[in-house]
């Protein structure tokens, strides 16, 4: 297992990853939209991936709070290892926030809460359907 990216949320996706090319060498290395959701996926020159992330409803009231840190994503190596963690922290009853989801863009994920609530993203990236990640 191994860290696979951190993600933020944004009003400006734009505004953000000129941000990360400018200061850190970041390249994008793909786009995706689904419904009101957007997301950038950049590397900066050092290897480390970063998700921005935006939705039509972050203009609303809460806002300050939706902003920043979303979640840190751990990549498996198969969707099986997904599955089985998943089941493995619903043995344990601990939070989650995704149960074994397949998204278009190659990742199929669950996702769990730590103690604090910090989101904690275990995933398998199918690089034959997204080898830009």
């Amino acid at each position: 297992m191994k860290l696979h990216h951190i993600a933020f949320w944004t009003k400006d996706i734009n505004r953000s990853v000129e941000f990360y090319k400018k200061h850190f060498q970041a390249s994008v290395l793909f786009r995706h939209t689904a419904g009101d959701f957007s997301c950038v996926f950049i590397e900066l020159s050092s290897g480390t991936k970063i998700e921005i992330m935006t939705r039509a409803d972050l203009s609303s009231a809460d806002l300050k709070e939706r902003t920043g840190y979303s979640h840190f994503s751990l990549e498996v190596d198969s969707k099986e290892e997904v599955d089985r963690l998943t089941d493995y922290f619903i043995s344990q009853n601990a939070e989650m926030k995704k149960i074994k989801e397949q998204y278009d863009d190659g990742f199929y994920e669950s996702a769990i809460c730590d103690p604090d609530g910090n989101i904690i993203e275990l995933a398998y990236v199918n690089r034959i359907i997204n080898p830009n990640v």
